[in-house]
């Protein structure tokens, strides 16, 4: 059997991505919780080169633990996003929201996503005392739901291409 490959696709991605690295940088915080990312993060916000923090709250803590090993309670993990992330607003850092929902788009229907939507935007509310405007999803992996969820919620939708970024442990 011979397998097709969509050569051109690829290659789009590839141009997308070498001129996404001219453009300002974004971190993704994904394992801020952890000591020693928190810590290089406090050196990258020192330096103030990052155009904006597209940050995760508890509403990922099974991404979190899956992902990182942290085994921690959702409340204590409240606590120490909440200590992190207004430290850097007190620095002059802009948050927004990123949230990973699944890597497969279809695996999360409507009210799956609605939910970690509504959770995170919540308590990014409550504990920060801001709302965010733009959504960067997990592996900029997103579906119909996805985008009319940030209608629903007036949050302008990032894509890969928008922006350069990293996560924060590649800070490390």
């Amino acid at each position: 059997m011979r397998i097709k490959r969509d050569y051109w696709s690829a290659i789009k991605r590839f141009f997308m991505w070498i001129t996404s690295r001219f453009k300002p940088l974004t971190v993704h915080t994904e394992a801020i919780m952890i000591d020693s990312v928190w810590e290089a993060v406090k050196k990258e916000v020192k330096k103030n080169s990052v155009l904006k923090w597209y940050v995760m709250t508890p509403a990922n803590r099974d991404f979190f633990k899956s992902d990182f090993n942290v085994k921690i309670s959702k409340k204590k993990l409240s606590e120490i996003l909440r200590r992190r992330y207004l430290w850097m607003l007190e620095h002059g850092q802009k948050l927004e929201l990123h949230i990973h929902l699944s890597l497969v788009a279809g695996n999360m229907n409507y009210k799956e996503q609605d939910k970690l939507f509504k959770e995170s935007i919540n308590w990014i509310k409550k504990e920060l005392g801001i709302k965010p405007a733009e959504f960067a999803p997990g592996w900029f992996i997103y579906n119909e739901d996805t985008l009319n969820l940030c209608k629903k919620y007036r949050l302008k939708m990032i894509y890969e291409g928008d922006y350069d970024y990293k996560h924060d442990f590649q800070l490390l």
